[in-house]
């Protein structure tokens, strides 16, 4: 018996623990709340894993010059994970935009499938007709047109890449044929989180924030920037 008992027990030791799932840091020393929080879910402990490989592939090949700017954005992501406490939803947000601000130095590393702005907001968000101000914040608002990257183009022709813009002011962009962005229509009710604000801006120029979008008609969510160039930048 006691030669079949002492493996049971190891095993449910093991379920049992936080895991080791986090890539940033170790779940069986984990105190603060935010990374209880990482650690107690499994998506959460998923997205911990593709920020990590975010990182190690954006700074692989970075130069001198960007390896400060990564270092910066790691600070950034967190402190603003440390301030999410374990709000789940904002915990979301701060993981989608890590990443995607990693890719911005270079990171092929893609956001997972099942996310999205309803997830983040946990609920319904608030209808308004400005854009959200903070990391994790997010709003209810509407489609107000869907057109190419560049001007002139023909109706549906996104040769050059997609654009979209809403009832709130915002506006996203994208080089790519953003599908789920084309499936959307004028109108559509999505909501909308704020997932990325850059840092070390100049005075004024505020270019290159993220926001994670769920259209609740198509369920279809994208996550994409609100300029072609960061802030600083061309």
């Amino acid at each position: 018996m006691r030669s079949l008992l002492v493996p049971l027990l190891l095993a449910c030791a093991v379920a049992a623990s936080p895991g080791s799932r986090a890539a940033s840091f170790d779940c069986t020393r984990a105190a603060a709340p935010d990374e209880r929080a990482v650690c107690a879910d499994p998506r959460l402990s998923e997205l911990d894993d593709l920020l990590g490989a975010a990182n190690r592939q954006a700074r692989a090949e970075a130069t001198p010059e960007e390896t400060t700017g990564l270092t910066l954005v790691a600070r950034g992501i967190l402190a603003d994970r440390r301030g999410c406490a374990m709000r789940r939803g904002c915990l979301l947000a701060v993981y989608a935009g890590g990443i995607e601000s990693y890719r911005r130095f270079g990171s092929s590393v893609p956001l997972p499938a099942w996310l999205s702005a309803t997830e983040m907001a946990e609920g319904a968000a608030p209808e308004s007709d400005v854009l959200p101000s903070r990391v994790a914040a997010c709003v209810t608002t509407r489609v107000a047109g869907i057109g190419a990257r560049l001007e002139g183009k023909a109706p549906g022709e996104f040769s050059s890449g997609t654009s979209v813009v809403f009832a709130n002011g915002g506006r996203q962009v994208s080089y790519e044929r953003e599908r789920a962005v084309i499936e959307s229509k004028p109108g559509d009710r999505v909501v909308m989180c704020l997932t990325v604000i850059p840092r070390a801006c100049p005075p004024g120029d505020d270019r290159g924030r993220y926001y994670m979008v769920t259209n609740l008609r198509t369920r279809g969510s994208w996550s994409l920037p609100d300029s072609q160039h960061l802030c600083g930048g061309a």
